[in-house]
């Protein structure tokens, strides 16, 4: 039986899958298997997949209809007979000695999750790469330390998109048990924070959690920067099923405590989407985009995230723009957004 699992989400990925599991094979400890998703590709991945299981003993494939995200890893995790799970997107790399750091904390100090950090990089060169690490003091976390330094501020510490929490799967190793009993409360439907319910159920589930820190051995690769420029239409459709998912989720682990940080939450990425109507749609006439924030602002929704917020380390610009989405002053938030992101 293998010591670690690491599970690979494939779609469309067939110029980089060779490269990403190239890094796989490539580490230093050997007792792994990789468990490749191929997740209904309409490319070659599919068959790259195929033909790297046939050339790599440890690597397994699972084909399977286009289920997203959620679904891919899923599958995965189901198949998983390591003592521990990892994952990696297909279009990443890792340092050859990842797994063995991140097992070795596990064994050392018998912890359900062991957290690393990562690296951003850009492959056009077009920014220069940033580390991103757990915001938590301390490295060993259980019991009382556990909820008093973590589950209370786990997803909002107070102050605008304050997440202590990194809720990407890639950077954690977890106990098998604990991602396979938990795999029903992770909904396919969740398309933006798919990451964070998965983090959500660990973090609530575990006795111990470690972290490995000033440690980036995850380099998660943005293929074109300009992807970030894109208006996402259904984006508030999206956080909706977000949020309501992770509330069933703290509300089945009696974490009721949690909601009002995932409304916090909410309401963060409301802001966004609000700013990104401006910035990201400069072509449009401004009547065009009052329409839009006025939609999103009149929702039921936003109106109560608005109203119910509970962040006291907001800065006073921040407090500001909320003052403007509460009042729907249309012309304040478009020339704070214009000004801002000129």
């Amino acid at each position: 039986m293998p010591t670690v699992s690491i599970v690979v989400p494939v779609y469309n990925m067939e110029n980089y899958i060779e490269r990403c599991v190239a890094s796989l094979t490539g580490q230093t400890l050997k007792d792994i298997e990789v468990i490749l998703v191929d997740d209904g590709s309409t490319d070659a991945s599919g068959k790259k997949c195929d033909d790297i299981a046939l050339y790599y003993p440890g690597v397994t494939v699972i084909h399977q209809k286009n289920k997203g995200l959620t679904g891919a890893w899923k599958a995965g995790s189901l198949a998983a007979k390591g003592d521990y799970i990892g994952y990696v997107d297909a279009d990443d790399t890792v340092d050859a000695d990842m797994f063995e750091r991140l097992y070795e904390r596990a064994k050392e100090t018998d912890a359900d999750i062991v957290c690393c950090g990562l690296v951003h990089t850009y492959e056009d060169g077009s920014h220069e790469a940033w580390t991103e690490q757990m915001e938590f003091d301390g490295h060993s976390f259980e019991g009382e330390s556990l909820k008093a330094q973590i589950l209370d501020r786990l997803i909002n510490d107070g102050s605008f998109f304050g997440r202590p929490l990194m809720p990407n799967r890639v950077t954690k190793l977890t106990r098998r048990e604990l991602v396979q009993k938990n795999l029903l409360l992770c909904s396919d439907e969740v398309s933006i924070g798919e990451d964070f319910q998965f983090s959500l159920c660990m973090f609530l589930d575990a006795k111990r959690v470690e972290i490995i820190r000033d440690y980036f051995p995850y380099h998660y690769i943005m293929q074109n920067a300009s992807m970030t420029m894109h208006h996402d239409i259904d984006y508030m459709k999206k956080i909706r099923i977000m949020r309501k998912n992770l509330c069933r989720i703290a509300r089945e682990k009696d974490a009721g405590f949690l909601e009002q940080q995932i409304w916090n939450d909410f309401l963060c990425l409301t802001v966004l989407h609000v700013k990104a109507i401006v910035y990201k749609q400069k072509e449009k006439p401004y009547r065009e985009l009052k329409t839009e924030m006025k939609k999103v602002l009149t929702s039921r929704s936003v109106s109560w995230a608005l109203w119910h917020y509970d962040m006291p380390r907001l800065t006073f610009a921040e407090k500001l723009f909320l003052f403007f989405m509460k009042i729907q002053a249309y012309p304040a938030i478009y020339l704070a957004v214009r000004v801002y992101f000129r």
